[in-house]
């Protein structure tokens, strides 16, 4: 049975291997923010620490974004984004071993969530470079709509599945959950084939 229009990229192996990983993180990062919340006001019991910790991350993103999108131009992409999924479970394992033996510090929460936004900003440019070399080129508008439907999945239901956690775990599990997406999202990225035909170009796209 051949997939709806709309689901043509899925037919490219490479973009499958993607999106899979993409979606099930996705997931997990929706998790994040509401966990983190709740983590942070149970270890320090003020909302100005978690206005400071968010800014860490988002500060350190930003920061670090242009630098992103250079070394996603001159260095394997597919290595870039697995380093910064491997580098995004260490961090979050990190703050969730933390929450979980209350032994959490406002310092060590601002640097593991600085370097985890700073994982971000390498990701998301060397991601953006990657999907055309995964699919082809007729389907990468539906690739495109497909990430944008995988994005508003994780933002809607993330923080849903992220609060039943919390409430039911702790924030601490629903940390662990977070890394456990960045792990998938690693595993499947290093399946992708060595080298994917960038048909946009008519050339090898870089990986």
């Amino acid at each position: 049975m051949r997939l709806p229009t709309a689901m043509a990229p899925l037919r490219d192996r490479p973009f499958r291997l993607l999106f899979t990983g993409q979606a099930i993180s996705l997931l997990g990062d929706g998790m994040a923010p509401v966990a983190l919340a709740f983590a942070v006001l149970d270890a320090t019991g003020s909302a100005s620490d978690l206005g400071w910790v968010l800014a860490a991350r988002s500060g350190a993103m930003v920061a670090v974004l242009l630098v992103g999108g250079v070394i996603a131009d001159r260095v394997s992409r597919r290595l870039v984004m697995v380093v910064a999924d491997l580098t995004r479970v260490a961090t979050q394992a990190a703050t969730a071993a933390l929450v979980l033996t209350g032994t959490a510090q406002l310092w060590e929460l601002l640097v593991l969530q600085a370097t985890f936004g700073a994982a971000m900003a390498l990701f998301y440019p060397a991601l953006t470079g990657l999907v055309p070399a995964t699919v082809r080129p007729e389907a990468l508008q539906q690739a495109n709509a497909l990430r944008a439907i995988a994005t508003s999945g994780g933002q809607v239901v993330g923080p849903a599945l992220g609060g039943l956690v919390v409430a039911t775990a702790g924030p601490g599990w629903a940390l662990v959950a977070d890394a456990l997406g960045f792990a998938v999202d690693a595993y499947f990225l290093a399946r992708l084939p060595a080298i994917a035909v960038a048909r946009t170009a008519g050339r090898f796209g870089r990986q």
